[in-house]
């Protein structure tokens, strides 16, 4: 839905941004099958914002730009934008040169393919019901490129002996893949493709009566697919799940895009959920070596040759000289460097203590730099940023309910001040909160 056909975009200096919609020469809507443009560069930048993303339940809205460093430009989304349709706070992505915008309904057991036409002009030329497919309206998904996405879901179900007793939490895995450009589902071993198993149980898991409850965030290297995990434990005293962090790091492995041969791999260096939220987690370098943050404590570690490298032990705490940090992912730039938002997990994630930072990660020499961003942000949802063709790394920041900016980070500065602000960005109010740039 469109709230306004006013283009409500204030520039302080008075100027209009460039508007080009995306096209191709057989259809000006885009085809379905060309993603677009036949352009490999960035045309569109999606910036993305949620109302009432604490509670999940608001409206998530859009706009799109072909330049976000101004600093003469402010970008509001008072009384315009695309209102992205989702039950509740959209999970979006975008092709790599930003013109078209996919979107999850979580909650609505759909996905939408828009077509990017500049401003808050978006046109929808694609759209597959994925509930029948994934057994759930509520599944989590992940573009892994510009080519695929992955739509991925856990089933539980308490199991019992002959006695009614119980013996164990089994967990499903549901696997599907969408062809974006082609805009199908695709996949084999189930009738409306993808994967379907439950999911092994390590000797860990079975003496700590531990099962899966999440998994999310996959990478892809050399024909495999590597998800995170997230453990909890089902207290018989009470009949409820517990949430633990006690458990050996670990990640599932698949053939991809098959979905077959599924097997477990488990860090002996970290603990808890390798699954994030919303944000990426792992993501592959240019020597095909993964790296995958953990939530708190965090770590990053490395994953080469299809199982966990245990020398490799970059602690965030220690780099940031914090005592306790936590995330929910981060995001790859490129030559070993990174992007973090990070919380103090001594403090909490809430928006009460707004105890966020954003960090340079340096993947090989395992250092990381708390960058002169304002204080009191919350990033519990931020999911995405995006590498310009500047080399710069482009974040959309701004406390909860107040203004920010558009920074421009520089993956080649080691300086805590190794960015440059763009276009202003505002709030509505303080239930609102920038979610990226797509």
């Amino acid at each position: 839905m469109r709230l306004s056909n006013k283009f409500y975009l204030a520039l302080a200096g008075g100027m209009m941004l460039g508007l080009a919609s995306c096209s191709d020469d057989s259809d000006s809507l885009g085809s379905l099958g060309d993603n677009g443009s036949n352009a490999t560069d960035r045309q569109y930048f999606n910036v993305v914002v949620g109302i009432n993303v604490e509670e999940s339940t608001g409206a998530t809205y859009s706009g799109a730009f072909t330049d976000l460093s101004s600093p003469a430009t402010t970008i509001s989304f008072a009384k315009w934008g695309f209102e992205v349709p989702s039950v509740r706070t959209a999970r979006v992505y975008a092709s790599d040169n930003g013109c078209y915008l996919y979107n999850l309904s979580y909650g609505g057991g759909t996905i939408s393919k828009y077509l990017v036409h500049g401003g808050q002009e978006y046109s929808q030329v694609g759209h597959l019901d994925i509930s029948l497919a994934m057994e759930t309206s509520n599944p989590r998904w992940t573009k892994l490129n510009d080519q695929y996405a992955s739509l991925h879901n856990v089933t539980t179900a308490n199991q019992q002996d002959q006695d009614k007793n119980y013996t164990y939490t089994k967990s499903t895995i549901i696997l599907t893949a969408i062809d974006l450009q082609n805009f199908e589902i695709v996949g084999a071993g189930t009738d409306t493709g993808g994967a379907k198993f439950e999911m092994p149980r390590s000797a860990e898991d079975i003496e700590n009566n531990l099962h899966v409850w999440r998994i999310d965030a996959p990478a892809i290297v050399g024909g495999k697919a590597y998800y995170g995990l997230n453990k909890r434990i089902y207290d018989t005293s009470t009949s409820e799940n517990v949430t633990t962090s006690d458990y050996n790091s670990s990640t599932l492995v698949v053939d991809f895009p098959g979905f077959t041969n599924p097997k477990i791999i488990t860090s002996s260096l970290a603990k808890g959920s390798t699954q994030g939220y919303r944000t990426p987690v792992a993501h592959a370098d240019e020597k095909g070596n993964i790296y995958q943050s953990t939530a708190a404590p965090s770590k990053i570690l490395k994953i080469s040759n299809e199982d966990y490298d245990n020398s490799y032990d970059f602690d965030l705490s220690s780099a940031l000289g914090m005592t306790n940090v936590g995330t929910n992912g981060w995001f790859y730039v490129g030559d070993g460097i990174g992007y973090l938002p990070f919380y103090d997990a001594e403090k909490g994630t809430g928006s009460d203590v707004a105890a966020w930072g954003v960090a340079r990660i340096d993947l090989y020499n395992k250092k990381a730099v708390k960058l002169n961003l304002p204080e009191n942000l919350w990033l519990q949802q931020y999911q995405y940023g995006v590498l310009g063709e500047d080399g710069k790394f482009y974040m959309a920041i701004a406390p909860l309910g107040g203004d920010g900016y558009i920074y421009m980070l520089d993956p080649k500065s080691e300086s805590a001040n190794g960015f440059e602000t763009g276009a202003k960005i505002q709030t509505m109010d303080n239930t609102s909160a920038y979610l990226g740039i797509f």
